[in-house]
């Protein structure tokens, strides 16, 4: 078998390196030894080496004109296999780590299963490649994961396993900022990733304690504290609830989405006067607004709101429930555009991992994220199996409706909406488990026959199954 070389194109910034890391961890797979790894300009290219050329047009002239058409959108990515060399185009960095992974999941695991009767699986690298192109980019603008981050035992692994799953976006929801938010935020950052942290706007899991007379008078002590602790905290933006978690649309007489929106207008509009780039995220429950949308229309337009308890499967905790699922598809496309056509929306579906919320505590104060011994984690996952065998068998009957969801929200979005379903304490970082996989590669894919992607999808080394 040929020696294998990568000839790279931009190491700055750090998501080509990301890209290349990734890159020679798949290939190992087959070539059992560390790709060599050269910059395009180097003098000692191996000449009778596979070679593997990945970059952008702009810095790497190998790549140049490869793809049949210029790459406009961000993260699109073109795979190009000719007279026995790869070439992967990205729009830019990100594109260049996605196209480096589909390499292998669209490319190399096929030609690994050439669908042989007398030879099911075979090393692709052993023979030249065959001609082959693809170009790609994600149906989903904003994918990624929710999760209370007092569960994430290993954050350098929860994000690496993100990136596998071709996700850009986290919100990690905690009591306090954690001890070393910036360290996480630069380690998702140099991985593609943008970082959300969930912060309470008067907020808590007895929501039925507040009183709504006087909820907006919170406004001065939220941007406050946005101020102090979360604005240098290396975040992309912040992901805030408030109060709306509840079953009943009135409290102590006041409507709730009459309440928090006058809250949350009069919060955000002390933040944009200091920060008006900055992202803010709006964690709404549909629970005890969806009758009383009229107020929920007077959101700031500036807000994107995100989503969730729209209804059965996919924003249920339980994935088999899926008896009222065109109903909760009809609100779902509605509210996309409740605030108009360019509305900033996105949803937060379920049917994953979740808190245990029979024995949950909040924390007492802030904690550093992301130090557990490797004994601790492993027993924790292996704890976790029973549930994520369960999910499984329920997503093995329901993904198609999953996947229709996410079509019929993209559709009506062009695309531009987040979508972060809710993994959460769930070891992700130690297994990434095929529910989760299979619902990361719709929100990049609406096209693909689902039971085509199934397969695709179980095909993947570092997909595991319960």
């Amino acid at each position: 078998m040929k020696k294998t070389a990568i000839i790279y194109g931009e190491l700055k910034g750090g998501i080509q390196k990301k890209a290349i890391e990734v890159m020679s961890g798949l290939l190992l797979e087959y070539t059992k030894e560390y790709p060599a790894c050269f910059a395009w300009d180097s003098e000692i290219i191996p000449s009778d080496a596979l070679k593997i050329y990945i970059g952008t047009a702009k810095d790497n002239p190998f790549i140049k004109g490869i793809s049949a058409f210029p790459l406009t959108n961000a993260e699109e990515y073109c795979i190009r296999v000719i007279n026995g060399d790869a070439y992967i185009e990205g729009a830019d960095a990100a594109g260049v780590l996605y196209g480096c992974i589909d390499f292998y999941n669209k490319y190399l695991l096929q030609l690994e299963h050439p669908d042989d009767p007398d030879n099911f699986s075979k090393n692709p690298l052993e023979s030249p490649l065959p001609d082959f192109e693809l170009n790609s980019r994600p149906a989903v603008k904003n994918r990624g994961i929710w999760t209370w981050g007092h569960v994430i035992y290993d954050y350098r692994s929860f994000i690496d396993n993100m990136v596998m799953l071709k996700l850009n976006t986290v919100t990690i929801w905690n009591d306090f900022l954690p001890i070393n938010a910036r360290e996480m935020a630069d380690y998702a950052h140099s991985c593609g990733i943008k970082l959300f942290w969930g912060f309470s706007w008067c907020w808590d899991t007895n929501c039925a304690e507040f009183s709504l007379d006087t909820l907006a008078d919170n406004a001065e002590y939220l941007a406050e504290k946005y101020e102090r602790e979360y604005s240098s905290s290396g975040a992309d933006g912040i992901y805030f609830q408030s109060c709306t978690e509840l079953k009943t649309e009135t409290l102590g007489g006041k409507i709730i989405a009459e309440a928090v929106t006058e809250l949350v207008n009069k919060t955000a509009d002390l933040i944009f006067k200091k920060h008006p780039d900055t992202e803010l995220q709006f964690g709404l429950h549909a629970t005890s607004v969806k009758n009383r949308l009229q107020f929920i229309k007077n959101i700031d337009s500036r807000i994107r709101i995100v989503w969730e308890d729209c209804g059965s499967f996919p924003f249920s905790y339980i994935p088999k429930a899926a008896q009222d699922f065109e109903e909760t598809k009809r609100f779902a496309e509605k509210i996309a555009v409740l605030r108009g056509e360019n509305d900033k929306f996105g949803a937060v579906t379920k049917g994953f991992t979740k808190l245990d919320w029979g024995t949950f505590e909040h924390l007492s104060g802030a904690v550093s994220i992301g130090g557990a011994p490797k004994a601790f984690k492993a027993d924790r996952a292996a704890r976790k199996r029973r549930d994520w065998k369960y999910i499984q068998a329920c997503w093995l009957s329901n993904a198609e409706k999953a996947h229709e969801t996410v079509r019929a929200m993209t559709e009506i979005k062009h695309g531009d909406l987040y979508i972060t379903p809710l993994v959460e304490d769930g070891m992700f970082e130690e297994n990434i488990m095929y529910p989760v996989a299979l619902f990361s590669e719709m929100l990049w894919d609406t096209d693909t026959p689902t039971p085509e992607m199934m397969t695709c999808v179980a095909l993947r080394n570092y997909v595991d199954f319960a």
